[in-house]
């Protein structure tokens, strides 16, 4: 797990975009700190820190082969299959590890390569000979490249804000976006809250040849979901039996590339459960770490610390406890948001609590978490209502919006505007509309739901030099879940039902019904605590008084006290510490 930065020009680099260039550079060493390499020609720069995960062995980076660099940062999951493969191709190796099959694998297929590899990646290949730079990530959007292309110059990194932090780019706003922004909580399509830097999307490929771009994608979910034959699909014994074996074939895979021990997020829920118990018989010295409140009765409720008993006594878990209180949840919310990065969901507050004792104290560097399942297996209550509210009214609107609907009235009650759905977010859902109700919802999450989490789990645990693994997003797991019948995903009125049905397979458990989907302590806040503060102190020189009115944000928050507006509020807030975001 590492962090990649690179500049590539049709002009020669200026000593003065140099010295920025090593600035940028230098904040790699936030990801990586175990190494930082840099390398730097007339008209290219491309930098590559590094978090041992992998092997224990230095290296220097970026790595050269055939006549190519390459900066990476990711797992290749499969990386000893396709390494043995390219030995039957005479070729030879003398690392042990996966950057440097992913490099001969290039040689051998050229742009096809990425095809072959599985886990979760971003790559930069520079292919002198060819005199092209190749970027891509991986299917889901595990990993993340932003880019700015200008005047036939690509500027990258695995961060936003290290581009803005350095000098290189200046910090411009896109403006257009910060209502997208404030409904949804992140921006649909290739654009960012940044007007100068887009990011790569999840299956995609970028080609540059020192003059243009050139962008393709290399995987469509959709495509395989539309070529699915429901006649050929499944009777539920079936299907748990086939689930519950692509699961294990997945976590074993998963559990690959791994010089340290491992440990997971657990909760209560089914989706952390199945993955510590089948990871258990792979590691036999696997620690969890689970979060316990501390505050009044009503957050101690939250607590699923016993919950999770039964489980860590037959497999054998090493249980670790982290205390969440108020105030070190929200000590760090300025690290967190005012750092040039486009706002993080809330959930993050509580990830980085748990990232920084986790590291803290235990120093563990890889950490198993069931993000994934809720959005693959139809595991939310509104998934539920949105699938009756759809077969209602038969709007793709419902879908779109999901309960970000009131998001929207909101905006039109408080701050006198009209929100129409982004064309981004409609044209994906006019492409499904052969698909069943629920596919079309749960493909709209692991488009457009899913990835935000997913950066949040990204910035946050490389912060804190911890590698958080999420099997449940392996695409072909994915792929496996959408050949579920529909009665299969949201069954009368219960989420993930299949998974319910595997986890019994391991241990008996009645699921009580989950209470915590974000992070407590905020809708108190906005009530009376820092962030009610925060609000009513901002004024007409407010950052986001140039976007929305001051006064309709008060308003708001005093109407929050009879009605949880708390979602939005907190949007509106970190968009306002995002706003104040300064070069150090």
């Amino acid at each position: 797990m590492c962090g990649i930065l690179g500049y590539f020009s049709n002009l020669k680099i200026k000593d003065s975009q140099l010295f920025k260039l090593k600035k940028a550079a230098s904040y790699l060493k936030e990801r990586g700190p175990d190494y930082l390499g840099t390398i730097n020609g007339k008209n290219y720069f491309l930098s590559n820190s590094r978090l041992k995960i992998v092997s224990k062995k230095n290296y220097i980076l970026p790595l050269y082969k055939h006549g190519k660099y390459i900066s990476f940062s990711g797992e290749i999951l499969n990386h000893r299959d396709l390494k043995n493969f390219l030995i039957s191709k005479k070729y030879k190796f003398f690392t042990d590890t996966d950057t440097e099959v992913i490099l001969s694998l290039y040689d051998y297929y050229g742009n096809k390569f990425v095809e072959y590899l599985e886990g979760f990646f971003s790559i930069c290949i520079y292919d002198i000979k060819k005199n092209l730079v190749i970027l891509t990530v991986d299917r889901v959007g595990n990993k993340a490249i932003f880019y700015n292309f200008s005047k036939g110059k690509i500027l990258f990194s695995s961060q936003q804000s290290y581009m803005v932090r350095s000098g290189f780019l200046g910090f411009e706003i896109n403006k257009k976006k910060i209502d997208e922004s404030l409904v949804f909580g992140d921006v649909s399509g290739e654009e960012t809250l940044h007007k100068n830097i887009n990011k790569l999307l999840p299956g995609e490929i970028l080609v540059y040849n020192f003059n243009k771009v050139k962008k393709s994608n290399y995987y469509n979910l959709i495509n395989f979901v539309k070529n699915i034959d429901d006649q050929k699909k499944q009777d539920l014994n079936n299907s748990i039996t086939n689930i519950h074996n692509v699961l294990k074939l997945n976590i074993d895979l998963w559990s690959n590339n791994c010089a340290y021990e491992k440990s997971v997020l657990l909760s209560g829920g089914v989706d952390s459960g199945i993955i510590s118990m089948i990871l258990s018989n792979k590691s036999k010295k696997l620690k969890s770490f689970t979060a316990k409140f501390l505050g009044d009765k009503d957050f101690r409720s939250l607590n699923e610390i016993n919950e999770i008993d039964d489980l860590i006594n037959k497999y054998n878990i090493k249980k670790n406890i982290i205390n969440c209180s108020k105030s070190n949840l929200l000590k760090n919310i300025n690290k967190l948001y005012n750092n040039f990065e486009e706002p993080l969901p809330s959930s993050s507050l509580l990830l980085q609590n748990l990232s920084k004792s986790i590291n803290k104290n235990t120093g563990t560097r890889i950490c198993f978490t069931g993000d994934g399942a809720d959005e693959i297996f139809g595991g939310y209550s509104r998934h539920h209502i949105v699938n009756n509210q759809y077969k209602k009214d038969n709007n793709l609107d419902t879908i779109a919006l999901g309960l970000n609907y009131l998001s929207v009235e909101r905006l039109k009650k408080f701050f006198n505007k009209n929100f129409q759905i982004p064309d981004t977010r409609a044209d994906f859902l006019r492409n499904l509309q052969s698909t069943s109700a629920i596919n079309k919802i749960l493909l709209y999450d692991i488009k457009y739901y899913l990835p935000m989490f997913l950066k949040s789990n990204e910035v946050v645990g490389m912060n804190s030099s911890i590698e958080f693994r999420s099997p449940f997003t392996d695409y072909k797991l994915i792929q496996e879940s959408f050949m579920l019948k529909d009665e299969f995903k949201v069954f009368k009125s219960a989420g993930k039902f299949i998974l319910k049905k595997i986890f019994a397979n391991y241990l008996k458990k009645k699921f009580m019904k989950k209470r915590l989907f974000s992070v407590p302590y905020i809708a108190k806040e906005f009530r009376s605590g820092q962030f009610r503060e925060f609000l009513l102190n901002l004024n007409n020189n407010s950052k986001i008084s140039d976007y929305y009115s001051v006064q309709g944000i008060k308003k708001l928050l005093q109407d929050h006290t009879r009605t949880d507006h708390s979602n939005t509020l907190m949007r509106l807030l970190t968009l306002e510490l995002f706003l104040q975001s300064k070069t150090k």
